[in-house]
């Protein structure tokens, strides 16, 4: 008997489980540099610092590289066209090498004003602190680049766990250098900063044995002959839609970094704290879906199996549906709770905590919009139609700075966060609303938007019960004699639990078919 292939699901579940351990550290990370930093002048010069690199991460590990260098290069090795498939590595390698090379140089003598730009409003020494703290964390934008080729490489031979163990090994660089630097520097930010450039080569370094298993190897090639190549050629117009598509969301960030440093002192640092949270369940589940979800759907595409291709677009988007609208609605709720559990450690005091959790509450909206733009975003690149993600990314980013300009003097870093969530509604309505469009009903998202209503409803209806116990629930652990971070994890954990047995109830009663698809990948695995 043939065996059945694992399903999309089954995939991206296997890097999810990298990938939580991975952002379980990461959220490690994070507390670690609140308690060091808290939300002061000086955790804003390092989240300033830190924004460009970060994003040039996000960009190319998340975005470029999977936008346009996998759909050509999985098109060549599914044609089996090996030789040609490398030919076209390697001049993607040699373009990448040079350009992220001379980036790194530019940044580094341009520091200064480019924090000028970010954070206007920055006193002299900070932002000459901030502008020292990017200069160590620049090339780490040299190590990041390379490992977003690598595991694209990978992810298209279809070799998963390095994307998972990679962030694994960042975190725990991160982590270890700044207990082991901090307390040897008067300026824990510095010792942060290194934290992020051997992070950034040690993600880059343990990805390297693993292309063994792919035959394919890495070669330099002239710049001339690497920009003839025809599939450079298109290349452009995919980085652009990557750029305004999913890499909207970081291009938001960079922009609004202005106003939120002209919003008072912690709110930068605050708002970084807040898109943290929100990204954990990011990268749990959608990142991990989208990463395995664009070479299947490029698959689907050049092999013209509309069936298969409707199955799994529709799998993900059920499934993104599924874990982040009862995220979204219960953050709401336990935004407080969740930013002191997580952060409250150190420097990061009262005030900080305050920042924090009004910004979460803002942005915890655009998760569910920023999930389904991702995944809609992966469908038209499977179909190499870049002009809807182009429109959509530069709707959100005029969105945004737009409801940011009006809301930052109301709200402060509130309003910034909510103009984030509008800015990733914009986004997900005009890549649905074309996607109607475009696929005439060969897509049944007529019934996939109902899904989405359904579980809206159950994720309510799930709440209600939870908040009501949730006051007894805190009361009843303050009066435990243990210490205070104990019965704040005990307190959140038993109010979460209550809301996600009921939702996984009702799911259950109501023959959810996600929870079905879950049950056939559990029998699946065991009999396999």
């Amino acid at each position: 008997m043939t065996q059945k292939s694992p399903s999309i699901f089954k995939k991206s579940s296997d890097l999810a489980v990298l990938t939580v351990i991975s952002r379980i550290l990461g959220l490690v990370r994070e507390s670690v540099t609140a308690a060091l930093l808290g939300t002061g002048v000086l955790a804003d010069a390092f989240s300033v610092a830190f924004i460009v690199p970060d994003m040039v991460r996000r960009l190319f590990a998340d975005g470029v590289m999977s936008a346009a260098f996998i759909p050509q290069f999985k098109g060549l090795v599914t044609e089996n066209k090996r030789e040609r498939a490398a030919e076209f590595l390697n001049a993607v390698f040699s373009i990448v090498t040079v350009s992220a090379f001379v980036t790194v140089v530019i940044l580094m003598v341009f520091s200064g004003n480019l924090v000028s730009v970010l954070s206007p409003s920055f006193d002299a020494e900070s932002a000459e602190e901030a502008a020292f703290l990017a200069k160590i964390m620049f090339p780490y934008i040299f190590f990041i680049t390379l490992a977003a080729l690598i595991q694209s490489v990978l992810n298209s031979s279809g070799i998963f766990r390095p994307s998972g163990t990679s962030p694994i090994v960042f975190n725990i660089t991160f982590i270890t250098l700044a207990f082991l630097l901090a307390p040897l520097s008067s300026d824990p930010a510095r010792a942060l900063s290194v934290g992020v450039l051997a992070g950034g080569f040690m993600q880059m370094a343990v990805q390297f044995p693993f292309m063994a298993k792919t035959f394919f190897r890495f070669r330099f090639v002239g710049l001339r002959r690497a920009f003839a190549d025809p599939l450079i050629k298109k290349s452009p117009k995919m980085i652009l839609a990557t750029l305004f598509g999913t890499g909207a969301y970081q291009i938001n960030i960079l922009l609004t970094t202005n106003f939120a440093s002209k919003a008072g002192v912690g709110v930068v640092s605050s708002l970084r704290f807040s898109a943290r949270i929100e990204e954990l369940i990011l990268g749990i589940f959608v990142v991990s879906l989208s990463t395995v979800i664009l070479p299947e759907l490029v698959e689907n595409a050049k092999s013209g199996n509309g069936a298969a291709l409707e199955k799994n677009l529709s799998s993900a988007l059920n499934f993104v549906a599924f874990i982040s609208i009862p995220a979204v609605i219960f953050t709401v709720f336990n935004s407080d709770e969740m930013v002191k559990l997580l952060f409250g450690f150190g420097k990061f005091d009262g005030t900080s905590v305050s920042l924090t959790s009004d910004a979460l509450r803002f942005r915890i909206f655009g998760l569910f919009f920023i999930a389904v733009s991702r995944i809609m975003i992966s469908l038209f690149y499977a179909f190499e139609k870049t002009n809807v993600p182009i429109i959509a990314g530069l709707t959100s980013i005029i969105v945004n700075f737009a409801a940011a300009y009006f809301l930052v003097d109301s709200l402060a870093g509130g309003g910034i966060a909510l103009a984030s969530a509008v800015s990733a509604f914009s986004c997900a309505a005009i890549l649905f609303a074309y996607s109607f469009f475009f696929f005439k009903g060969a897509l049944n998202l007529g019934k996939v938007s109902l899904y989405f209503v359904k579980i809206s409803i159950i994720s309510v209806i799930s709440l209600l019960p939870a908040l009501f116990l949730k006051g007894q629930i805190y009361a009843f652990f303050d009066t435990v004699s243990l210490p205070q971070k104990i019965c704040e994890l005990c307190s959140f954990s038993a109010v979460s639990l209550v809301f996600a047995v009921l939702f996984i109830m009702i799911t259950v009663l109501s023959k959810d078919e996600t929870i079905g698809s879950f049950k056939k990948e559990v029998v699946f695995k065991k009999s396999h």
